[in-house]
């Protein structure tokens, strides 16, 4: 459908206030629309007086709108005012004519946001440039739905949910907020990974963070959520074989150094069978801008279902302001603060990886802390959750107090050798949505699987 010209508009935005003069209770059917959705300065002074009216609990009529639009020392005639009341759309009709004046409106703010992009592209590089553009047009507002609502329907939401997550675990079944970590003892204290936040997920090198990554889009993709990955270390090859030695069993060293038998085989085809239709994207570029990671979610969104965004890891994330003078800290913090802006703008989960330095392997205990993060400046801050992984067997023998405990309910005894090196503890060490704590899960080293 083309664009109304100005004369329709006109027509249409007349319509519209003639509907509310006449029944002042149709002005709640149009949430959306402001001042400044109209083309016509006149009809955008009136419906200016219009929502100064309702924001007081005034009524609205010919009378009241003279008054206020004399109070906002606007000139207009009663008669003009006369002129609207004799249109009477229908209530239907009316919101169809919202519908095309917003839209209208969103035209003009493009055309104009795009216009002044233009007016910088010459001093601007190609990525510059898209990125600014994007930005233009992320503050333009569509016909997104209303958000509103009283706290008596917020809390029937909630107990919606919470009367679904209790029929859950009557029948057994494990019930979680958010979206699956692929961890179950860490879906039971986390609640799966939360949308609208983003959470930390840190270590110290060959830990397991990246295989807690590839546990969680594993999990997502097979319970029908999108999950977009952007591993900045892993090459594509790499990437593919621990997916395939994970779905299979079969060594990632076994695969890559084309080494497996016939019933081996057999295993890794099953594996890429299971995730031929999985919504599960994998972007490997190097040298990436958080707002670029943001752009490429969006981009993908809709087709994949996108549910939760990976970013392997945080320090590899490129700077988005060209500025030599930037420390390593304000570029984490400008990483973090966008993803995380993201991920509550998108409702979705972002879950991205932190490396830590090796000030933490200087104490006795060398299990993360919160405390660790302080030297990456918004990383703690801005982060509701953040789980720690530590696998004591890459530090030699097991320690009383440190890889178990008789107190601890999942490891009272010294483990043994392989019991020791198939343990990994996932440490809950910031959780806004609830508990913290320990995790045992189990590590497997040749497919580097944590489950």
């Amino acid at each position: 459908m083309s664009t109304p010209d100005l004369k329709a508009l006109y027509e249409l935005e007349a319509s519209v206030i003639g509907a509310i003069i006449n029944d002042s209770t149709a002005l709640a059917q149009f949430p959306m629309l402001e001042m400044d959705d109209f083309a016509h300065g006149r009809h955008r002074a009136i419906f200016g007086a219009i929502r100064n009216l309702e924001s007081t609990n005034r009524p609205v009529d010919v009378v009241t709108i003279e008054a206020q639009l004399a109070s906002d020392r606007v000139n207009i005639d009663i008669a003009d005012l006369g002129m609207l009341m004799t249109r009477m759309p229908t209530l239907e009709n009316a919101i169809e004519y919202v519908r095309q004046i917003r839209d209208a409106a969103i035209g003009r703010r493009v055309r104009i946001g795009l216009s002044d992009v233009l007016a910088k592209a010459d001093a601007l590089s190609g990525s510059e440039l898209v990125s600014v553009a994007m930005a233009v047009l992320a503050q333009i507002s569509g016909d997104q739905p209303d958000d509103t609502m009283t706290i008596s329907e917020l809390i029937k939401r909630r107990f919606a949910q919470l009367e679904f997550i209790a029929q859950e675990r009557s029948a057994g079944r494990l019930a979680i907020t958010g979206y699956p970590t692929g961890v179950e003892p860490l879906d039971a204290v986390l609640g799966g990974w939360q949308p609208g936040i983003a959470s930390i997920v840190c270590a110290r090198p060959g830990a397991g963070k990246s295989s807690l990554g590839l546990a969680t889009a594993d999990a997502c993709s097979a319970a029908g959520h999108g999950a977009h990955v952007f591993s900045l270390e892993d090459s594509e090859a790499a990437y593919t074989d621990r997916t395939l030695a994970r779905g299979s069993g079969v060594a990632a060293e076994t695969i890559r150094s084309v080494s497996y038998n016939t019933g081996q085989l057999a295993a890794i085809s099953r594996a890429a069978t299971s995730h031929r239709k999985r919504q599960w994207l994998f972007d490997g570029r190097s040298g990436i801008t958080a707002d670029e990671v943001v752009r490429s979610v969006r981009r993908h969104a809709k087709r994949n279902n996108t549910k939760v965004v990976l970013v392997d890891y945080v320090t590899l994330i490129k700077a988005m302001r060209r500025n030599n003078r930037m420390s390593k800290h304000e570029a984490i913090d400008e990483t973090i603060t966008c993803l995380a802006d993201a991920a509550k703008q998108d409702k979705l989960a972002y879950v991205v990886m932190a490396q830590l330095n090796r000030e933490c392997e200087k104490r006795q205990d060398k299990r993360p802390q919160l405390s660790d993060l302080k030297e990456s400046g918004s990383l703690e801050e801005r982060a509701k959750c953040v789980v720690g992984l530590y696998r004591g067997s890459m530090y030699g023998d097991s320690v009383q107090g440190i890889d178990w405990d008789p107190q601890w309910d999942a490891q009272r005894h010294a483990p043994s050798t392989d019991e020791f090196r198939a343990q990994v503890q996932l440490l809950v060490l910031k959780n806004s949505n609830g508990r913290t704590g320990r995790v045992l899960a189990k590590w497997y080293g040749p497919t580097t699987t944590i489950s």
